[in-house]
């Protein structure tokens, strides 16, 4: 039997209704506080002004990875209902599986 690596990273990947089907996606990131909410983070400043959205091609979407207690939201900018969430390992199993 294989054993898993320490330094694996464990996420939930969950698809809108549509998937990747656009080229270009709204990205927005959310990080778990201690109590369980979630908090926007701020968008990433360039030139010392505030950027107002994010966007990332569809192969950066592919290629994202969410910190432990992060969230990912990705929706498409001309397709309605594609996109997908990217949910932390700590959000998995400290959010979602203590509901059922």
């Amino acid at each position: 039997m294989r054993t898993p690596k320490r330094e694996a990273n464990t996420f939930l990947t969950h698809l809108l209704s549509r998937g990747l089907a656009d080229e270009r996606y709204e990205v927005r990131r959310y990080k778990s506080s201690g109590g369980g909410e979630l908090k926007p983070l701020p968008a990433e400043e360039e030139d010392g002004r505030k950027s107002r959205r994010v966007t990332a091609s569809r192969r950066a979407v592919r290629e994202m990875r969410p910190a432990r207690d992060e969230l990912i939201v990705c929706t498409g900018l001309k397709v309605p209902g594609s996109g997908l969430q990217l949910w932390g390992e700590h959000l998995v199993w400290g959010r979602m599986l203590s509901r059922g």
